[in-house]
């Protein structure tokens, strides 16, 4: 049995098409990638910019409540400046023995 070579005709005009239609295609996903990096960029701006404002409040009360509580002592050493003194040579002493033991 005798089969019969067939060769595909292709239209130039087809070919062309199909390249242009293509190009038309690939800019579309290049456009549509190009605006969700932007949307992805923008969105990861706007949290740093929420964490970087979250950290700083943090920062800025952590540092007033110890301006406060630095304040209370001062108030307490004025107040009762024996006793301060016998609170810290005792704490200086405990310390002293804990770093001692830990030596040795």
């Amino acid at each position: 049995m005798a089969t019969k070579a067939t060769t595909a005709k292709t239209n130039p005009n087809n070919e062309t098409d199909l390249v242009k239609a293509l190009e038309s295609q690939i800019e579309g996903l290049q456009s549509d990638v190009h605006a969700l990096m932007k949307a992805v960029t923008e969105r990861g701006e706007s949290k740093l910019d929420q964490a970087s404002d979250a950290v700083s409040d943090t920062t800025q009360k952590t540092a007033e409540f110890a301006n406060e509580e630095v304040e209370h002592v001062r108030d307490y050493i004025k107040k009762q400046p024996i006793k301060s003194v016998g609170l810290a040579l005792g704490a200086g002493i405990a310390l002293a023995l804990l770093a001692r033991g830990q030596r040795g």
